[in-house]
């Protein structure tokens, strides 16, 4: 009996940033269970039951920035893809917490099944990067690590001798030129310190010009980081500037009085697609302003918060998601809550 449809399983336990991690998220389907399919078990419920897995995630709902992101997405691939040279950038930047990893990704798998659409089928075609900006403590950092990460390539002569990574650069611009690379995801711009940046963004613009590929750089703080950085101390002719990289906001979303819609057609959106035996469509909205006070309209917390609430209601047997059981949950809860007792 089948009550979720996870593609690749297997692999999503690999991280995104590298390829195969990378394929089994953009291939991933997840069909909500069918509750007449699935009949409802005393607790204790097993861990591997296909509604606490499926609640583990849900499906990604289509915030404003997601939707954004498909336009996005889309455009690099239609007015970038002729062009020779002089790639358009992107920088996603907002406030921690509010989903931008998810933003990011997004853009590289409609930007990757747009291709998949547009092209004859090629098994060998690898048309996103997706990497983490490295930390490098005292040691010069090596911007070419991650790629070859992401692609397989061993990058040291023995790992488990210490010795440092051998720089690959060369074998990471080859396959990106054989191979069709025309977007790269840099998520985590905001972890490069002050005095890597200059370093960095040399690398990523050797990549663009070399390779002909669009950089998407996200995190807090990503377009002042991207235009300091790209600026770095050559600055243009007097009067004269570039305009700064276009820039994809991700906010947290607002509620009061007379500015709830957005945010509740996000909690719409979740409370659509619980699969609870008790839940009645729209009792989650009639949470809406206790969801807000506990998460400030932060999309990750309210997530977890959302999840992990209805997993324990079909732990519990409750089958329904309530105040008490969201209060019952240790994330959603912001920076400036005094702690509670147990």
């Amino acid at each position: 009996m089948i009550c979720s449809d996870f593609d690749g399983e297997g692999e999503l336990f690999l991280p995104a940033t590298i390829r195969r991690g990378w394929q089994a998220q953009l291939d991933r389907v997840v069909i909500p269970p069918d509750l007449g399919s699935c009949p409802p078990l005393e607790p204790p419920v097993r861990p591997d039951d296909p509604r606490i897995r499926y609640h583990a995630t849900l499906r990604t709902v289509q915030t404003p920035a997601q939707k954004k992101a498909v336009t996005v997405a889309r455009r690099l691939w239609l007015a970038s893809s002729p062009r020779s040279e002089g790639q358009l950038h992107l920088a996603i930047d907002g406030p921690g917490e509010t989903g931008m990893t998810t933003v990011l990704r997004q853009i590289g798998r409609i930007f990757e099944h747009t291709i998949r659409d547009q092209l004859p089928p090629d098994p060998t075609r690898i048309p996103v990067i997706h990497i983490n900006t490295p930390l490098a403590p005292g040691s010069k950092l090596d911007m070419s690590i991650p790629f070859a990460e992401f692609l397989g390539f061993k990058h040291t002569k023995d790992p488990e001798s210490g010795q440092r990574s051998t720089d690959m650069t060369g074998p990471v611009c080859h396959v990106m030129k054989t191979r069709g690379t025309r977007l790269v995801l840099v998520d985590g711009i905001d972890r490069l310190d002050n005095s890597e940046l200059q370093t960095a963004f040399d690398y990523f613009g050797y990549l663009a010009a070399e390779c002909n590929v669009s950089f998407v750089y996200c995190g807090p703080g990503s377009r002042e980081i991207v235009n300091n950085a790209r600026r770095g101390k050559r600055p243009g002719p007097p009067g004269v500037g570039s305009g700064g990289v276009p820039t994809l906001p991700v906010l947290p979303f607002p509620y009061s009085a007379d500015d709830h819609d957005l945010f509740h057609g996000i909690v719409k959106s979740l409370d659509q697609d619980l699969r609870l035996y008790k839940h009645t469509p729209g009792d989650l909205l009639k949470l809406a302003a206790h969801l807000h006070r506990r998460t400030g309209g932060y999309m990750k917390p309210l997530s977890y918060l959302i999840c992990h609430t209805a997993q324990e209601a079909i732990e519990t047997g409750m089958e329904a998601i309530t105040e008490e059981l969201l209060d019952n949950q240790l994330v959603g809860v912001l920076d400036d809550d005094p702690l509670q007792p147990y």
